[in-house]
């Protein structure tokens, strides 16, 4: 595992420790590793190894759930002067539905005493660091805030149209990878985890959002989804295409 070629793969140099990279990883990640089931979605097991999953993300150039893209980014930051925490949270189906607790795996930073929830892996989030003070922070798309529930419980909330939504609840209680691991084979093996049916590939761009699915091709540009049908022969050159 180097630094230099993560950094690299990520089209990111000239790391400092401070708000400003922070902003900047955060960004250039999500822009350059997409959120992808496919090893899931084809019963191919996933090993809570960093070095698996750096092999497959940075040297194949390929994507990965958060299980995997939030510890592989845990590590970066580690070697790039940060001291970055791992936790779960919950994901909200929706405002009456949760997904299975403390599924979806991400960071929390510290800088000059305030915490952030920098996230890499959940698919469509945030692409900036948001601060645990409840500042409402712009990521140039949508606006998000983080709202203190009580002792170490918050949520992530994001504004769409003119109501904050709860995306994630989560815990700042530190976890590990081998924490993890019972969870993992929830999300790669059970048949209501949202990843073992169906294909997602996904990731952010500068006008919004390419996604891919077993039929479809999406492009969100300003707003304005426009999407295509996909058939099987096409697939994997549009998936080179877009997400490699």
């Amino acid at each position: 595992m180097n630094a230099e070629e993560y950094l690299q793969r990520i089209c990111t140099e000239n790391v400092q420790t401070d708000l400003l990279s922070l902003q900047l990883l955060q960004r250039n990640h999500i822009h350059h590793t997409p959120f992808e089931n496919l090893d899931t979605s084809r019963n191919i097991w996933i090993d809570l190894n960093l070095e698996t999953m750096y092999q497959k993300v940075i040297t194949q150039k390929r994507g990965g759930l958060c299980f995997e893209l939030n510890p592989l980014y845990n590590w970066l930051l580690n070697e790039t002067g940060f001291s970055p925490i791992l936790i779960t949270g919950t994901v909200a189906i929706n405002e009456k539905n949760w997904g299975k607790k403390n599924t979806h795996l991400t960071n929390l930073v510290e800088l000059e005493g305030t915490t952030y929830l920098t996230d890499v892996g959940f698919g469509n989030s945030s692409q900036t660091p948001i601060p645990l003070t409840g500042e409402v922070v712009y990521d140039g798309y949508h606006h998000y805030r983080i709202v203190h529930h009580y002792e170490d419980e918050f949520d992530l909330q994001k504004e769409a149209y003119e109501e904050w939504q709860t995306q994630v609840h989560f815990s700042t209680e530190a976890r590990t990878l081998a924490d993890y691991e019972p969870l993992s084979s929830f999300v790669q093996s059970d048949p209501s985890s949202p990843f073992t049916n169906g294909v997602i590939v996904t990731i952010a761009t500068n006008e919004g959002r390419t996604t891919l699915t077993n039929d479809s091709l999406s492009f969100t540009k300003n707003a304005q989804k426009t999407v295509f049908d996909v058939n099987e022969d096409e697939w994997d050159y549009l998936y080179n295409l877009y997400f490699r």
